[in-house]
């Protein structure tokens, strides 16, 4: 009798662990952690903390880690397709730009595995990887104790993919874009979401109809036929894959015309743009007009920021 009085308190106790342990099993919450650093500026942000990629990692740079209060905003560079652009963030010419006009600079490295078509990559920022860079942007300056440089408003640059990628963050968080360039980028629908964010369409005269080199003008029109901010640039002499060095200057007038429009200095809110201040370009014959004096239907004219960068877009052009 007694040998079962002991059975039956052991397996009490066993019982009573076990419902505790079972029950903390079922309250307690591990929250998934966002990423991982791989150096202080790099942050990886983990797949399982949002979607739209397979990797996704972010370097940021800025002049000055002991004082970030004049930076007026984050220039964004993102690759071609699966490309690693951390490197970005360590360009000299970038850094000298970005000294020069006081911001800050993130490269990035974005990589989708087994992609079917465009949409089903991180360049479609709206599905994961637009908020992957405000993950590891929030990391980092936590890190470095700069929490000023999480509100700074962004510049977008990308090539190919990192092209669409700079597009759709635009239209996933437009409050947040002072200005895009998209560098032979494909396959885009309109967003009106940045229809009145100035953006810069950079298309190759000699790149392949595959890669939407019609979508990308066609996209710029309806944006102007809505009397939106965009324009297009035709490359001449290229083909995908030209190096960057000419669209890239043409790419940096282009940002600190923007910078100066639409940054006051003492609000992280930016300013709007009146399409009437800006100039208009011909898309034929490359000529340029102030807004007031265009000859012709002036939804049908590229929108370009101001007189100096008019200019510029026309020499571009014309060899």
């Amino acid at each position: 009798m007694k040998c079962l009085q002991n059975i039956t308190v052991l397996i009490l106790i066993v019982f009573v662990f076990g419902c505790d342990k079972s029950e903390t099993d079922l309250t307690t919450y591990v929250p998934i952690p966002a990423g991982k650093f791989l150096d202080d500026w790099t942050f990886h942000v983990n797949q399982q903390s949002t979607g739209g990629f397979d990797i996704a990692e972010f370097r940021l740079w800025v002049p000055d880690p002991t004082d970030v209060s004049g930076l007026k905003a984050i220039l964004v560079i993102t690759p071609h397709f699966n490309g690693n652009g951390l490197g970005n963030a360590d360009s000299e010419a970038w850094q000298e730009y970005a000294r020069n006009n006081n911001i800050g600079l993130i490269g990035v490295r974005l990589k989708t595995l087994n992609s079917i078509a465009a949409f089903d990559t991180y360049a479609n920022a709206e599905e994961g990887s637009g908020q992957a860079l405000l993950t590891a942007l929030e990391a980092i300056a936590e890190k470095n104790n700069i929490p000023e440089v999480t509100t700074l408003p962004f510049l977008l640059k990308g090539y190919s993919a990192g092209g669409m990628f700079s597009y759709f963050f635009s239209a996933f968080k437009p409050d947040r874009v002072i200005a895009f360039a998209n560098i032979r980028g494909w396959a885009i629908s309109t967003k009106n979401e940045s229809k009145d964010i100035p953006g810069l369409m950079l298309i190759a005269e000699m790149d392949t109809p595959s890669r939407g080199i019609t979508i990308m003008k066609q996209v710029v029109e309806t944006n102007r036929a809505q009397n939106g901010l965009w324009s297009y640039v035709v490359e001449p002499n290229a083909d995908h894959f030209t190096p960057l060095a000419k669209s890239d200057e043409l790419i940096k007038l282009f940002f600190s015309s923007a910078l100066a429009y639409r940054v006051d200095g003492t609000s992280r809110e930016l300013l709007p743009i009146s399409e009437t201040s800006g100039w208009l370009g011909n898309k034929v014959s490359k000529n340029i007009f102030s807004y007031e004096t265009y000859p012709d239907n002036k939804n049908e004219a590229v929108w370009l920021i101001d007189e100096g960068f008019a200019n510029t877009w026309k020499d571009y052009q014309i060899e």
